[in-house]
């Protein structure tokens, strides 16, 4: 088998085929999570990097807190349940800092491509897994997007969401009034329908 694309493709294939084994859901060809409980998914995050004989897999581990992202996207992007809402990479993990990295090369055969694709799955479901229900709550989630907050690409409308979801909506609001002064550029488009939506339940 031939490097490149194809070869890349093949190689989440099998790493997905192989996190299914070990009981995650694989929504797409290429995308696989498991349900904590309703709100709350272990996300999986497969960063590829191709190399002149190889094809590296950073892996990237998280949440996908439903409800979040559903009221994050009141600014009129798609919602999407392969985004992650908040993820770190595995290797950062103290269970994890010991496990080599995985690089998958297009002259092994079938069965060392197997085994190393297994060897990603596992981590998942244990290491992994153990890490998104440490953080698969609004309490351990909101400390985490604040810290995020100068990163802007969603954070900022993630903690509002939050902090709406935990029932925090004074906090929320002066949250977003707060944000929008500051960033108003790039905070504007999300920061009206969300303080609107606010005013309504307000009047309610």
């Amino acid at each position: 088998m031939k490097g490149g694309a194809e070869f890349r493709k093949s190689v989440i294939k099998k790493c997905c085929e192989e996190l299914a084994n070990l009981g995650f859901d694989r929504y797409r060809m290429y995308n696989c999570d498991l349900q904590l409980d309703g709100n709350f998914h272990c996300w999986v995050g497969l960063n590829t990097g191709l190399h002149t004989t190889s094809m590296e897999i950073g892996p990237f581990v998280g949440i996908h807190a439903v409800e979040v992202d559903k009221l994050a996207a009141l600014d009129g992007i798609k919602y999407l349940r392969s985004v992650a809402t908040y993820a770190v990479h595995l290797g950062t993990l103290d269970c994890a800092k010991e496990e080599r990295a995985f690089f998958f090369q297009p002259e092994w055969s079938e069965a060392i491509l197997t085994s190393e694709a297994r060897r990603l799955a596992q981590l998942y479901a244990s290491c992994g897994v153990q890490f998104a229900r440490s953080i698969a709550s609004y309490d351990a989630l909101l400390p985490l997007l604040e810290e995020r907050l100068s990163w802007l690409g969603g954070y900022p409308e993630r903690v509002a969401a939050c902090l709406y979801l935990m029932g925090r909506k004074d906090c929320a609001r002066e949250f977003t009034q707060s944000f929008l002064a500051a960033k108003p550029a790039y905070f504007e488009r999300f920061a009206r329908p969300f303080l609107n939506l606010l005013s309504g339940e307000a009047n309610e």
